[in-house]
């Protein structure tokens, strides 16, 4: 199947007032039409930066340095979104209207002086030709199939009047409103409870089965790529270090990082008092990037005089089954 999205050896940086932060750094994934690709890794991995260099939101101080990012359109034609003027005409006919983007804090992209229709209406008015009052129904239309309820009178409502839960389905009404063919959703369910976050979650499924868009889901929560995704990205530190099927990464996860993210999570059985798995240490500050493999000061099976001084190389376990690191087919063979 022909891709929807091709990112290849992808670098971002960014330019601070601290020093250079290398954000991204050689990573790559495809998603295809159809397609639900989880991206996951503790916070301050490179998830959003990845997501924002796709739709070139860096702000003035970040810079794609290195890699390519191909969109192939429906008519077949491609563009690399790398190479694109982030305020030029181009990129600007894409958002939105190709690729559209769920943030994770609704209240922070959500205008509070504008009513949630006027913000919808601003993409239909920009992408398609039709007059405010068709813009107003396809808005409303949008939506009730969000489930927001009694959408004629809601559509006039600011997003202060609207709960966490209905924020969250106006921001996806909005990013759904002109059917883009990539879906980009950033923690779309973080801030909401469980009830809600199903909801949520069912809901993009069924848009997404309507509309036949790839969705690009990043989150920190296994449980949810578990449910949702078909293939899955593991990143740190601004690196990809596994990537694999959702099914295989559960069953045969290759990269010290990924099993201890599998460890970590909650399991029914657990007895009261017992503590959780967890990862010693943090994610290490993007400003000194650590030499070697950028796990290693965490990583429980550590090779001294190998992982410290050797970027190990993605090595191809199978098809689609990639890890990075020199336990799995390097110098030291531990894993695969």
């Amino acid at each position: 199947m022909k891709q929807l999205l091709d990112v290849r050896n992808l670098e971002t940086q960014f330019l601070t007032t601290e020093g250079l932060v290398k954000a991204v750094n050689d990573v790559s994934f495809s998603v295809k039409p159809g397609e639900v690709l989880g991206i996951v890794g503790e916070s301050g991995c490179g998830k959003s930066v990845t997501a924002q260099s796709i739709l070139q939101i860096l702000g003035p101080n970040g810079l794609i340095v290195n890699g390519t990012i191909t969109f192939h359109f429906q008519d077949g034609d491609s563009v690399d979104l790398a190479k694109l003027d982030p305020v030029g005409a181009e990129i600007r006919s894409i958002r939105g209207k190709e690729i559209a983007m769920i943030f994770q804090e609704p209240m922070a992209s959500l205008c509070p002086i504008y009513t949630i229709g006027n913000q919808i209406m601003e993409g239909i008015l920009l992408h398609q030709n039709v007059d405010k009052d068709v813009a107003r129904g396809i808005a409303i239309d949008m939506l009730e199939k969000v489930g927001i309820s009694n959408p004629h009178r809601s559509i006039d409502n600011y997003p202060h009047q609207l709960s966490g839960g209905m924020k969250q389905r106006a921001m996806i009404a909005m990013a759904l409103a002109c059917r883009p063919r990539l879906l980009i959703a950033d923690e779309p369910t973080t801030t909401l409870d469980v009830t809600i976050q199903a909801q949520i979650l069912n809901l993009m499924e069924e848009l997404q089965r309507e509309i036949g868009m790839g969705i690009m889901l990043i989150t920190h929560d296994l449980g949810v790529i578990a449910e949702t995704a078909d293939h899955v990205v593991v990143m740190y530190l601004g690196r990809t270090v596994e990537s694999a099927p959702v099914k295989e990464l559960f069953q045969n996860p290759l990269h010290p990082y990924t099993r201890a993210l599998l460890q970590s999570i909650p399991r029914i059985g657990t007895k009261a008092g017992q503590r959780l798995a967890t990862i010693d240490g943090a994610v290490p500050d993007a400003y000194n990037i650590p030499s070697g493999c950028p796990f290693h000061p965490r990583c429980a099976d550590f090779v001294p005089g190998k992982c410290d001084e050797t970027v190990p190389p993605s090595v191809d376990v199978t098809s689609q089954h990639s890890v990075s690191c020199i336990l799995v087919g390097g110098e030291v063979h531990k894993y695969g």
